[in-house]
């Protein structure tokens, strides 16, 4: 296993040395790891494999964006996609819904109940008048866990173990996506914590490939993740798909992907589902668990 591994950062490290070394390497890497296949589909084609150098990568460039699916303008500033990604020898595809926000248009919005009381993502969205929510922090049996700010109230603090903060700045700020532990926070509007820490800067961090600080690469679940793209807009995404999901691994060739910048997942398994009304458009995605908190969007 070790050498597997030591071969896939290896794969990584010398993408750049050119074609014929890549595709020598990634044969090797797939002997001794096995498997090594992902692909996607909007279901307008067959299936597009991502390259192992790229689900190998640390940093994604903006020439790497190699999921592009067809996205429908919902209204102005929100886009929607779906895509089915194929994690072989599964047989399965996993069902994955994009959300693509301009924040120019929308703004955003973490909401819980008084009490913290939970219910389903639908009902939440419903009660704060979000257009589109999706599950947010993780929780325990008296509330969520680490920071939540709802509407510039502080109502649960800032956890020092989380590095994870989707956050909106107060005096219209935009969005953003912090990856670091006992950050030093202004003057918040919204905000929460959730886990892991995906990508900062274009760069996905190593322990999403190799596993450790607690965290299981390789396990499939149900994944809930958020991120910023080179374009500032905010991508919301959820799996839809009841027995399967992604592995960490695979949310973060996702996001790379789709063009992500910086990103972070929520609160996932049973918890992950996603509620939209918007005009005529409907879509749901049930969750198991009902929650605390949602993090979601209403028009300015």
């Amino acid at each position: 296993m070790i050498a597997g591994l030591t071969l896939l950062a290896l794969a990584g490290s010398i993408a750049a040395c050119g074609p014929v070394a890549v595709e020598a390497l990634e044969e090797l890497a797939v002997r001794v790891v096995g498997g090594g296949h992902l692909y996607w589909s909007d279901g307008a084609s067959g299936w597009t494999e991502i390259p192992l150098s790229l689900r190998l990568r640390r940093h994604w460039g903006p020439s790497d964006v190699v999921i592009e699916p067809r996205y429908t303008a919902v209204a102005e500033g929100l886009d929607i996609a779906e895509i089915t990604m194929l994690r072989p020898p599964d047989p399965r595809g996993v069902e994955v819904v994009v959300a693509r926000i301009d924040p120019a248009h929308w703004q955003f919005r973490a909401w819980g109940r008084d009490d913290w009381s939970r219910a389903p993502v639908a009902a939440l969205a419903e009660e704060a008048g979000l257009s589109l929510a999706v599950n947010g922090p993780y929780f325990a049996e008296d509330g969520p866990l680490g920071l939540v700010v709802s509407d510039g109230v502080v109502r649960n603090r800032q956890s020092p173990r989380r590095a994870s903060h989707f956050l909106v700045e107060k005096a219209g700020g935009r969005p953003r996506i912090l990856n670091q532990k006992k950050a030093r926070l202004g003057p918040l509007d919204q905000g929460i914590q959730g886990f892991p820490s995906i990508m900062s800067g274009g760069k996905t961090f190593t322990y999403l490939r190799t596993g450790g600080l607690g965290v299981d690469a390789d396990a499939v679940a149900r994944r809930t993740a958020a991120c910023i793209d080179r374009d500032d807009r905010v991508i919301l995404l959820v799996t839809d798909d009841w027995t399967a999901g992604l592995s960490l691994a695979d949310l973060a060739t996702l996001l790379g992907g789709l063009g992500c910048i910086d990103a972070m997942a929520f609160d996932g398994g049973g918890s992950t589902a996603m509620s939209m009304s918007v005009g005529e458009y409907r879509r749901d995605v049930g969750g198991f668990d009902a929650v605390p908190v949602v993090v979601g969007i209403a028009p300015r």
